[in-house]
């Protein structure tokens, strides 16, 4: 399911079913998208992935549309007024086929049956420096101390 979520425009703030692959755009919006934005059915993938924002904004007034908030006679004035409003902070787009892909992939998750008992091997009671790897930054030897490694025990 893909959602348009758009905020600033009262009174259609919201978020809004969107989905062109189980919907798609009929005659009348697709005259909507050309004369808003002179995009063409074969351009219009490539001006999405441009992050075209009067196509965002014709696509947000179709899904108002859609909802039933409008009547096809205020799409003009809405998509005005959308185009009026700051693009990055009025309309966002969801894309939950990207995330249903993934998980289709990926295992599923285990489920948690509490604590378990331990958590790896049982510590000693006695502690050791060791020595690290060198320091792969600053100057040639400044993993060298002039001081001796000191080792402790308890």
């Amino acid at each position: 399911m893909n959602w348009i979520t758009i905020v600033g425009v009262r009174p259609y703030d919201g978020r809004y079913e969107f989905d062109l692959g189980n919907q798609e755009l009929t005659t009348r919006e697709w005259g909507w998208i050309k004369r808003h934005t002179g995009y063409l059915p074969l351009t219009l993938e490539e001006e999405f992935r441009g992050s075209d924002p009067e196509l965002y904004a014709i696509f947000a007034v179709i899904a108002i549309r859609r909802a039933g908030k409008i009547d096809q006679g205020e799409v003009p004035a809405l998509f005005e007024r959308i185009c009026d409003a700051p693009f990055g902070a009025t309309i966002r787009m969801e894309f939950d086929d990207d995330v249903e892909e993934e998980d289709a992939d990926s295992p599923p998750p285990e489920s948690s049956t509490g604590n378990a008992a331990s958590s790896g091997d049982e510590s000693t009671t006695t502690s050791v420096i060791s020595p690290g790897p060198p320091n792969g930054s600053g100057s040639p030897g400044s993993d060298i101390s002039r001081w001796p490694r000191v080792t402790s025990a308890t």
